[in-house]
């Protein structure tokens, strides 16, 4: 049995991974600020490095913890900035670099990064949609230096995912027409547990030639 650890899962597409996963077979390790199977705040400094004690061989890695921080001015500090992508690409190379050498030992891992259609898009808050980018290029740079050692690494980009009580869930009525008009040909919302399909697939035997890969779930969006 493999195990899997997931970030960010205590509810909406980390939360539909869990089960995904779960569902495939493996061993599921869950941790997030505000639940999961280990309750844990990864953000200070040092945090992963003392997270990491607790667990066990990790096979499975994924990243889901991100999120703007509330920081959403292009002027805000640098500190601001750095706290936008410590949470969605600082946290997940802290772990990489601690479980990935195992996974390197034993010739089999998956990583996996939930990014956004933010960059391709070019829409969104100026430090997520940056921090967003730059995962985006860690994936591809990254992976050619593991993927030899038979460890994957490769990123979902969902589109928008109908999350009970985000923003979107709340659009009803010419609101919600319009802004589905205008950015989703497929003319609905993702669920959650598409994404989380696509991100079984990537962490199975069948992945073995994804290295690098983004794969879009955003129903067409432009």
């Amino acid at each position: 049995m493999r195990t899997a650890l997931i970030t960010g899962s205590s509810r909406g597409i980390g939360m539909e991974i869990a089960r995904e996963l779960n569902h495939a077979g493996h061993k599921v390790i869950t941790v997030g600020r505000s639940g999961g199977s280990i309750k844990f705040d990864l953000m200070p400094k040092g945090a992963p490095e003392e997270f990491v004690k607790k667990l066990p061989q990790i096979d499975v890695l994924v990243h889901v913890i991100g999120g703007s921080q509330g920081v959403t001015d292009t002027w805000a500090s640098s500190a601001d900035w750095q706290k936008v992508w410590r949470l969605n690409l600082g946290i997940a190379h802290d772990l990489n670099r601690l479980l990935i050498p195992s996974m390197v030992k034993q010739r089999w891992g998956r990583v996996i990064f939930i990014s956004s259609t933010a960059p391709k898009l070019k829409i969104g808050y100026a430090p997520y949609c940056s921090a967003k980018g730059a995962l985006d290029a860690y994936v591809g740079v990254v992976s050619k230096e593991i993927s030899q050692y038979g460890v994957i690494m490769s990123a979902v980009a969902p589109g928008t995912v109908y999350t009970e009580g985000r923003y979107f869930s709340t659009l009803k009525g010419r609101a919600k027409k319009d802004f589905l008009s205008h950015y989703l040909p497929i003319g609905r919302l993702a669920q959650a547990a598409e994404v989380a399909k696509v991100v079984g697939f990537l962490a199975s035997d069948a992945a073995s030639y994804m290295a690098g890969s983004i794969v879009y779930v955003d129903g067409g969006a432009r």
